[in-house]
């Protein structure tokens, strides 16, 4: 017997119960919808969460001194920032206060305070401008008592620009012209929307009791493209732990934090993707029953192909045939159905910036359907083909 002629054979046992075959594909459909869309899920998570971290820290490397009990913070001097001028990077040096603003009711707000260069924008594209401007470079090296408030702060302390605020660094308060805002941040990291002031560093050196002139608490180093960041960051590791010492200098990197996000996300999707098969097992499990039963419904049918010819290959072949176009045409519309939901979740969801569904994902949810279908679909299939032909004839 041809292929073909097996092959249509099969669709045609399939279409004659119509309601058993429907019922046994819900089975299959849920499973590969669970694969599908968890899968993609994960990979649309991550696409979001790598583009928020691009957006915000772009190709950068953050140094900052390591603790350590028993030694004074390490603090970088001018000294510092030249030598990693000379890397292919642009350095951002900050120094950091913490001070205490009053909202309109009077309570206490804490604030950070940043120092940081004129024209932050220009040197760090993820600081953008609301409203009004940052303060130029000359007016952050004379020192100036200008302020660029986050949104948060903006709010908090109820500022606006060409107004001052008030913030108190211990005992000492100070009165700084609000000069503009930023935009906060959008999606994940929203939650790290917090008041927040840059002003000029050297300000800061001049009316911060805490801090010591000519002294910095961090570098932000942005690499030029093209340039491998792994390199810059043992480099730059090298260079400041030879100046204080092992282990004092922690140096940190948007790769780092992909790197790492990438192995969590890969064990999440492996992990979302086997809940998800245990599905698709209870599925082919319900498949297998159902052919056992037409196995049993077809006893005479089997018997009679047998007596007039055909092979137990033919009728093995046949209902393999029967369980993998099952599993298949659930796969497709399990996959359809995962599509469907996805397009909906990142519609809804501001979060979820682009729609992904795999060419991978949607070949193993097929591949590991048919797959399904063939396990499941052997021992029925066998039994089928082991039939006596006279026996089943005279089966009632």
């Amino acid at each position: 017997m041809r292929f073909a002629d097996l092959f249509l054979t099969a669709i045609e046992a399939l279409f004659a119960h119509k309601l058993r075959t429907f019922l046994s594909l819900l089975g299959v459909i849920i499973g590969v919808f669970a694969v599908t869309a968890l899968i993609s899920l994960g990979e649309i998570a991550t696409y979001g969460i790598r583009r928020g971290l691009e957006q915000v820290a772009g190709r950068s490397i953050f140094v900052q001194g390591e603790w350590a009990p028993g030694q004074p913070p390490v603090r970088f001097r001018e000294a510092d920032r030249r030598l990693l001028s000379a890397l292919p990077v642009r350095v951002i040096p900050y120094v950091f206060a913490f001070a205490v603003g009053r909202d309109e009711r009077g309570k206490p707000v804490e604030v950070r305070v940043l120092g940081v260069p004129g024209d932050l924008p220009e040197l760090d594209p993820g600081v953008e401008l609301a409203e009004g401007r940052f303060y130029t470079a000359s007016e952050a090296k004379r020192g100036l008592p200008l302020a660029v408030l986050t949104q948060a702060a903006k709010e908090k302390l109820k500022a606006s620009v060409g107004k001052r605020v008030e913030l108190a660094f211990g005992p000492r308060r100070a009165r700084l012209a609000v000069v503009g805002t930023t935009k906060p941040l959008g999606g994940l990291f929203a939650t790290f929307n917090r008041p927040q002031a840059y002003v000029p560093y050297r300000w800061i050196w001049q009316n911060v009791p805490s801090a010591r002139r000519g002294r910095y608490d961090a570098f932000e180093l942005k690499v030029r493209p093209g340039v491998e960041m792994k390199l810059v960051a043992d480099r730059v590791k090298a260079l400041l732990e030879k100046r204080y010492g092992e282990g004092r200098i922690q140096v940190q990197s948007i790769e780092t934090f992909t790197q790492t996000l990438s192995q969590i996300t890969l064990m999440l999707q492996a992990l979302l993707g086997g809940i998800g098969a245990l599905s698709l097992l209870v599925g082919g499990i319900g498949i297998m029953n159902i052919m056992l039963v037409s196995v049993a419904e077809r006893t005479r049918e089997i018997g009679l192909r047998k007596a007039l010819g055909a092979t137990a290959a033919a009728i093995r072949t046949q209902f393999l045939l029967e369980a993998t176009l099952l599993t298949l045409t659930g796969g497709i519309l399990g996959i359809a159905l995962a599509a469907g939901v996805l397009y909906l979740v990142v519609a809804a969801v501001p979060f979820f910036e682009v729609f992904i569904l795999s060419p991978k994902t949607v070949l193993l949810a097929l591949g590991v359907s048919a797959l399904v279908g063939i396990f499941f679909g052997v021992w029925p299939a066998d039994q089928a083909a082991r039939l006596d032909p006279i026996e089943a004839l005279r089966y009632e």
